[in-house]
C-alpha cells in the first residue's frame, strides 16, 4: 500500500535551469562511477537504474553516447582507495561519489576531474565546499539530511513506542564533523522528548553486535540508525539485532524498513540521483561547477513495517498509518 506525502526541508539552492532545446549529446564521453556501499546492497541496484535513467532522459544512453565505469566498494576502506585511484587513473570526464566516504575521497584524489556527489551531509562542515550557492572547487551535489531531522527521528521513535526513554544512536565515527553534528542535534532534541541520548561508534560487525547488545541490558531502549555506510552495508544485522532484542528502532531510509526494521523516514535517494544525472549532463555540455550549486532535499518517504511493529507489541497511531508512503504488512 502506497500513499504520497511531502515533507519540505527549505534549501538555499536555484532551481535547475533545462538546458537549450535542440542540443545534442557529444560523441562518447567518459563517466567514473563509485558507489561505497556494494553491489548486494538492497538499494543499489535502484540506485544505479535511477542514475542510468536520468542520464538517458537527457540523451546519455551507456555504451552508445556515455562509457560508465563502475566501482563498488562494499564500505571496504581499503575498496574505497584503490578504485577512488582506479578511476582518476581513468581520466573520466566526470566522477560520480556515493556519500561521504565517496565524496571525501574524490575530494582528496583530485582538483581537477568535475565530481558530483549524493547522499552527504552537511557539505560546508564536512570540508568539501565553503559556499553552497556558488561551489568553489570540483564538487558539487546534492545533500540529504540536516542535522535537524534528528528531532523527526526521535518524534517518530515515541509516537510509535511511547515508553522509549533511551536511546542509542549508531554511526561510524570517523568522520568527526558529521559525529560531532549528530551529537550535538541529539543534545538538543532528546531532552524535549523525555529521552537519554548516546552514541554509539561503530566500525564493523563486532562493534555493532556488542553496542546493541550491551545496551539492550537495561528497559526502555531504542535505537536511532544514523546514515553511514557502515550501516548501511550492515542493514541486515542491524535489523536482526534489533528483532532479537526487542529494540523499536528507527532508520535512514526505507530499505531497512523493507527489511525488517520497525520504521524509516529518509530522503527520496533515487530522487537524489536522477537529479545527479541532470547536474553531470549540464557539465559534460560545458556549464561550470560553479554555476551547479549544492541542492538539498525536498522530498521525504515514511515507510512502516506493521509486521516488525506487532511483534514488538507496538500499535501505529492512526494519524501515522495516514501519512505513512509505505506499509509493509
Amino acid at each position: 500500500m502506497r500513499r504520497r506525502d511531502f515533507f519540505t526541508i527549505v534549501g538555499g539552492a536555484a532551481a535547475l535551469v533545462p538546458f537549450a532545446a535542440g542540443a545534442q549529446p557529444s560523441p562518447m564521453r567518459r563517466l567514473g562511477v563509485l558507489f561505497v556501499l556494494g553491489e548486494d546492497h538492497p538499494e543499489v541496484p535502484s540506485f544505479v537504474a535511477a542514475l542510468k535513467d536520468g542520464l538517458r532522459s537527457h540523451g546519455w544512453i551507456e555504451g552508445q553516447t556515455i562509457h560508465m565505469e563502475f566501482r563498488f566498494c562494499r564500505s571496504d576502506a581499503n575498496l574505497v582507495k584503490r578504485y577512488t585511484e582506479e578511476l582518476v587513473g581513468l581520466q573520466p570526464d566526470i566522477i560520480f561519489a556515493q556519500g561521504v566516504v565517496g565524496a571525501a575521497a574524490m575530494k582528496q584524489a583530485t582538483q581537477t576531474i568535475p565530481v558530483v556527489f549524493v547522499q552527504v551531509q552537511d557539505p560546508v562542515g564536512g570540508g568539501f565546499v565553503t559556499n553552497l550557492a556558488r561551489p568553489e572547487g570540483n564538487l558539487t551535489g546534492f545533500t540529504n539530511f540536516e542535522y535537524s531531522i534528528v528531532g523527526k527521528w526521535l518524534q517518530l521513535l515515541k509516537d510509535v513506542s511511547p515508553g522509549v526513554s533511551r536511546v542509542m544512536a549508531l554511526i561510524n565515527p570517523d568522520n568527526r564533523p558529521r559525529w560531532n553534528g549528530y551529537t550535538a542535534a541529539f543534545e538538543n532534541y532528546a531532552p524535549a522528548a523525555g529521552i537519554k541520548p548516546q552514541m554509539a561508534g561503530v566500525h564493523n560487525e563486532n562493534d555493532i553486535e556488542r553496542e546493541i547488545a550491551q545496551f539492550a541490558a537495561q528497559p526502555d531502549g531504542g535505537l536511532v540508525v544514523l546514515p553511514d555506510a557502515t550501516t548501511g552495508v550492515h542493514t541486515k544485522l542491524i535489523v536482526g539485532l534489533a528483532e532479537r532484542y526487542r529494540l523499536p528502532a528507527v532508520y535512514p531510509g526505507g530499505f531497512y524498513a523493507r527489511a525488517g526494521g520497525l520504521i524509516a523516514y529518509s530522503d527520496s535517494l533515487r530522487g537524489q540521483y536522477r537529479s545527479a544525472a541532470s547536474y553531470i549532463d549540464r557539465l559534460l555540455r560545458g556549464t561550470r561547477i560553479g554555476d551547479l550549486p549544492i541542492q538539498t532535499t525536498d522530498r521525504f518517504e515514511t515507510v512502516i513495517n506493521l509486521k516488525t511493529a506487532a511483534s514488538l507489541g507496538l500499535t501505529i497511531p492512526p494519524a501515522l498509518l495516514a501519512i505513512a508512503d509505505d506499509l509493509i504488512e
